[in-house]
């Protein structure tokens, strides 16, 4: 196999900073002799520029890499390391540097070429919105087995939106670096306006996002200055008021939600601009990748899967992976509820956050909304909808119209009984919504 170094082709990067890193400036780096490569490596970087350089190098050299993200806690980091067994972790954080082999990425590589030696296993997390994240192993072969390749006349300008440790940040550096693009990098620490102007002035043809972070995109005054071909979805249930937005907001681009989680890999894509995927998908194994439903939760079996066993992934006998996501057939296609551990029980009828929010998405005059639970002594809980509004809407004439809405398409019990508007919500390292109550994107 091939390192992530020999397989960069003619790809670039761009910096936050407006620095062009060549496939060479990205490819000239080994592991150092000082780097104890025959134990795990952890990287935990915050700089994403580094972090790519720092697998470039470490891919082929380094048994196993541990990719961390900077934006969690160092106790959690801490926790992560040991767990894994990590020898070394690379980082930028101060707070880090008392960690037992922690040192810089200026001390953990040194000029070179990287001859690849092995395969190498990379230690991913789960970006769930609750909860200590997982660890998933996968390969270099696994994460880039849905990679398109272009030619040089094509290559595409893609956005990097996401945290580059987390699965679909990952997607995106991989499809641009080694399908033969160019990667955009902006300063997710910025405000969503400037980070949009970023990818506009650097020309970004594709861009990948949550459907929660499309809709603060749409909420951009000039995010029509970005000349987009291809609109991917991920990371949450893509509904159909976001898709019907996204469409109407650049038509020239095509719209594909991508179903993919961190233990199976890239599941499959859905390109006819309908929520939801259709049921023939049970049968036809969508780019290799069989389905099943099981009691109402998705299972997935990839053609290339996680190459190491993982206690803390669920695998079947013939080698299903459990996804956890609860499924609901609709005539001829399949629409996903969410969480199977993401339940509201109201009076005893089981209510699914996600149909609340899509529900309320739909109202003219709503940007963004999460649906969460608050104790209640008579039904045990009640239904809360937080809502951003949109630019120029009115409070009362929305709160009205979400109501009616709720009523007319919702059973009585899924209604939310209380309405608060909010000035925005927090996300996490991967674009998506932080959960209340322990429900999770």
């Amino acid at each position: 196999m091939t390192s992530l170094a020999g397989q960069l082709g003619s790809a670039s990067l761009v910096g936050a900073d407006g620095r062009e890193y060549t496939r060479d400036d990205l490819s000239g780096l080994r592991a150092s002799a000082s780097l104890a490569i025959d134990r795990p490596v952890a990287l935990c970087l915050s700089d994403p520029v580094t972090l790519i350089r720092a697998l470039t190098a470490l891919d082929g050299q380094a048994a196993t890499i541990l990719l961390l993200s900077g934006a969690l806690d160092a106790d959690t980091v801490r926790t992560l390391a040991e767990r894994t067994g990590c020898g070394a972790l690379v980082t930028d954080r101060d707070d880090l540097r008392d960690h037992s082999g922690a040192m810089a990425f200026e001390d953990a590589t040194a000029p070179g070429a990287a001859d690849a030696q092995a395969t190498t296993t990379w230690l991913m997390t789960t970006s769930g919105t609750t909860g200590t994240p997982k660890v998933v192993p996968h390969t270099l072969k696994s994460l880039t087995r849905s990679v398109y390749r272009f030619t040089p006349k094509d290559a595409p300008n893609w956005g990097l939106l996401y945290d580059p440790t987390r699965f679909a940040g990952l997607q995106v550096t991989l499809q641009a670096l080694v399908g033969g693009g160019r990667l955009l990098v902006v300063d997710t620490h910025e405000p969503i306006a400037a980070q949009i102007a970023a990818l506009a002035a650097n020309g970004c043809t594709h861009l990948s996002a949550t459907p929660t972070l499309w809709r603060r995109v749409l909420m951009v005054p000039d995010h029509k200055a970005l000349s987009l071909r291809q609109i991917t979805l991920g990371g949450e249930i893509a509904d159909q008021a976001t898709i019907d937005a996204l469409r109407a907001g650049f038509p020239d681009a095509r719209v594909t939600h991508i179903y993919a989680s961190t233990e199976a890999g890239v599941g499959f894509s859905v390109n006819d601009g309908k929520a939801g995927f259709p049921a023939d998908y049970l049968n036809i194994a969508p780019g290799g990748v069989r389905l099943k439903i099981v009691d109402d939760i998705l299972w997935l079996r990839p053609p290339v899967g996680p190459s190491v066993a993982s206690a803390e992934i669920a695998v079947d006998a013939e080698g299903y992976i459990r996804s956890g996501d609860l499924i609901r057939a609709d005539g001829d296609r399949l629409h996903f509820l969410g969480r199977e551990n993401g339940l509201i029980n109201v009076g005893g009828v089981k209510i699914y956050p996600e149909t609340v929010e899509d529900t309320v998405k739909s109202v003219p005059g709503v940007a963004l909304v999460q649906v969460s639970s608050k104790k209640n002594p008579i039904t045990g809980t009640l239904v809360v909808a937080e809502v951003q509004l949109a630019d120029g809407a009115d409070a009362e004439t929305t709160k009205q119209a979400i109501l009616d809405t709720c009523r007319a398409r919702l059973v009585r019990e899924a209604v939310p009984a209380i309405i608060r508007f909010v000035e925005g919500f927090e996300t996490n390292a991967a674009g998506k919504l932080v959960r209340k109550g322990g429900a999770s994107a």
